[in-house]
């Protein structure tokens, strides 16, 4: 037989379940919200995956170690971009969405590029030719 009391008890767990995740994660959402407000005007242009990363010194495939200034990180349809920062973090073949902004002077148009990978945004650059390592 129908109980509407149950039911009734039923929706005010769920509801009170439901406010209870959104207020604790609310935290963690005005970090992403931080970091979004930076990416007003950009377009979301690629998503790839990272395979590797070079610099003066050394390269390693597979991983991606962050940036470091000048660093060439390797996509796995052999394109790249160059960091045009310093950040760490360690993810193995992670994907990446690379996000673009035109401006322009004058005549001259060009472009500020960003990488997303996790939870992290990078500066990046275009590179003219990827090294084979």
């Amino acid at each position: 037989m129908f109980n509407p009391t149950g039911c009734i008890r039923s929706y005010v767990l769920i509801l009170t379940a439901s406010i209870i995740v959104v207020l604790w994660s609310d935290s963690s959402g005005a970090d992403l919200a931080d970091k979004l407000d930076d990416l007003v005007g950009y377009t979301i242009v690629a998503e790839k995956t990272i395979v590797g990363w070079y610099d003066d010194n050394e390269h390693e495939e597979g991983s991606f170690n962050g940036c470091s200034y000048e660093r060439v990180i390797l996509f796995q349809d052999n394109t790249g971009l160059t960091c045009a920062e310093y950040g760490y973090m360690y993810a193995y073949r992670p994907k990446a969405i690379i996000l673009a902004k035109q401006s322009k002077i004058g005549e001259h148009a060009y472009y500020d590029i960003k990488m997303v990978v996790g939870d992290e945004i990078y500066d990046m650059r275009k590179i003219k030719t990827v090294k084979q390592t």
